[in-house]
């Protein structure tokens, strides 16, 4: 039996996957899935007939979610993707502590792509270092989605990349409230409106939230809202969206 082949999916659930390959049944060999809160590692060891099958139909069935079939992170996927598009691409964490840049300069060729990034953990740094308005704080609170893009939309103007990631957060276990948990987080990343398209300061935004399972030790809920989980995929599917829009 051949060494097992990787297929790493981002935005896909256990469920999806099995359902998927119920359809090139029966499957000889072995299948194992490996959720990593966002992300998702399909390891196969098969026959190179069923595993080209496998491959097949999961790609058809998820598309772009299938972001590597093989041994890259996700971000050395993005970085790959930034560098051949010829975009840049900056970062502004706050719960995560400089974790999402970690991640990106753990590839090499990084500084092709990656400007920097600011963490702002205390709302006043978010006011003098990311543009977010002290209204906004005071009316939303910093775990939410119109402070999160004000820190995407202010670490774009102070960095002029082409897209940024901002993240935002309870790392827990202690702080939050019935309304925003432990664990819970939200992200945004902004990139630029095509010339014509309606937007505001002429970027675009994609935002997310995420609520980790269980309540997590501290330590791997920020991991699992890092470079493990889905501020990368955020700069992965808003590299994708901002190749639609040109």
């Amino acid at each position: 039996m051949p060494s097992p082949r990787i297929i790493r999916l981002a935005d896909v659930t256990a469920a999806e996957v099995h359902e998927a390959l119920d359809e090139v049944e029966p499957v000889e060999g072995s299948v194992d899935l490996r959720p990593r809160g966002y992300l998702l590692d399909l390891s196969i060891r098969a026959p190179d007939k069923t595993l080209g099958r496998i491959v097949r139909q999961v790609r058809r069935r998820f598309g772009e979610r299938v972001y590597e079939v093989g041994p890259r992170s996700l971000a050395a996927v993005v970085v790959g993707l930034l560098g051949e598009r010829g975009y840049t691409v900056s970062t502004a964490e706050s719960c995560t502590g400089g974790w999402v840049a970690t991640a990106l300069t753990s590839v090499p060729g990084a500084s092709e792509v990656f400007w920097g990034g600011v963490v702002a953990y205390d709302d006043a740094a978010k006011i003098a270092e990311l543009e977010v308005q002290t209204s906004t704080l005071e009316r939303c609170g910093a775990v939410s989605e119109e402070v999160v893009q004000e820190m995407a939309r202010g670490i774009r103007h102070r960095s002029g990349t082409t897209l940024s990631v901002a993240v935002t957060g309870i790392a827990g276990p202690s702080g939050g409230t019935a309304e925003k948990p432990p664990a819970a987080f939200r992200e945004s990343g902004a990139g630029h409106d095509p010339p014509g398209w309606p937007g505001r300061e002429g970027m675009t935004f994609l935002n997310r939230t995420c609520l980790l399972p269980h309540n997590p030790p501290r330590r791997e809920a920020r991991r699992g809202a890092g470079p493990t989980g889905g501020r990368l995929g955020t700069a992965y599917d808003l590299e994708r969206k901002q190749r639609w829009c040109e």
